[in-house]
Order: structure tokens, then sequence, then C-alpha cells
């Protein structure tokens, strides 16, 4: 199975139009994650982008999934960018639908992959990072920070990552 990170850009008017259709949104994802098709996923707070973490065998059925969702149907999302995972680090702790927990998706590419690799699992050890893993020549972390210059830090830190290089964007993980 391939982990899929999904860019979904979204509607200018998300925000205003998405109520009416997030709980079947949210029972959608809930249903995919017990059936293993979906790792994570959330919107960015200012309503511009959500990020959706799935596992599929193939493009075929990452495809299927992303035609199937519901806020993809209702016209909230209006383009999507899919990546696929080389290596992913599994989350620990999923944690409880709609739980809205406030996270940074940090991206860059590794200076030193073998110690980025250790980095990521020493920060997962630590409860920092929820999942990540290497994807298109670069790392993507999901830390657990309210801020991007401490999630950028903690990263760096770590080692293997070369903190100019390094990129963060806020994140509110829903599942």
């Amino acid at each position: 199975m391939t982990i899929y990170h999904v860019h979904y850009t979204c509607a200018p008017d998300y925000l205003a139009r998405r109520l009416p259709f997030r709980p079947a949104h949210l029972r959608q994802l809930a249903s995919l994650r017990e059936q293993g098709l979906v790792v994570a996923g959330g919107p960015e707070p200012d309503g511009t982008a959500a990020h959706i973490f799935y596992r599929v065998p193939d493009r075929v059925g990452l495809n299927r999934l992303i035609e199937q969702n519901a806020f993809n149907r209702a016209g909230l999302f209006v383009a999507h960018h899919p990546r696929a995972f080389a290596e992913f680090v599994e989350p620990v702790d999923p944690p409880p639908l709609d739980a809205g927990l406030a996270a940074m998706i940090v991206e860059g590419p590794a200076d030193d992959p073998t110690l980025a690799r250790a980095s990521l699992a020493a920060l997962q050890q630590d409860k920092r990072l929820a999942f990540g893993g290497f994807l298109d020549g670069a790392g993507l972390a999901v830390l657990r920070s309210a801020t991007a210059d401490e999630a950028i830090g903690w990263l760096a830190d770590a080692g293997g990552w070369d903190r100019a290089r390094l990129s963060a964007r806020p994140w509110s993980q829903t599942l």
C-alpha cells in the first residue's frame, strides 16, 4: 500500500459553505480510517486548503477516493495535488474524530537523509511528530506545534535538515 498526501485547494467560499456538508464528510473520512484507507486529514485554519493522507494500493484507488470525497463532490475542493510517499513514519496515536489538533506541516529537503530519518523517529518518540516521511525528494513532517518557528526548530535541531530550507504551514488535524 502506498501513502499519498493530497493537498486540496478549497473554494473561495469554503468556510461559508462547508458546515452543511461537514457531518457527511467526517463520517466518510472516519469510515475510510476504520478501513485503513485514510491515515489523517484536516483543513488549514484559514480555509484555503485541506490535507488528507490516504493509504491505497494504487493511483486508481486514490482517484476513486478523491472523486467520492463529500467536500469534493460539493465543490468545496476546487483542485488537488497528490504526492506519494517513498518512506512513511506511521502515526502512533491517531486522534479521535473531529479532534482539531493544532499542528504544523513542515516540508523541505533533507541534507542528510539517514540523519533526517533518525530525527523523525526521535521526534515521534518525544511525541512531537505525529507522522511524516519522504516524498518527491523532500521530507514532510506533521509536528505537534502551534507555531512555525517552533516546528521548524524542532526538525532542524533534531538533525539532517537545513533550517533555512524548511517551510511550515498551520494545519488542524481533524482525524
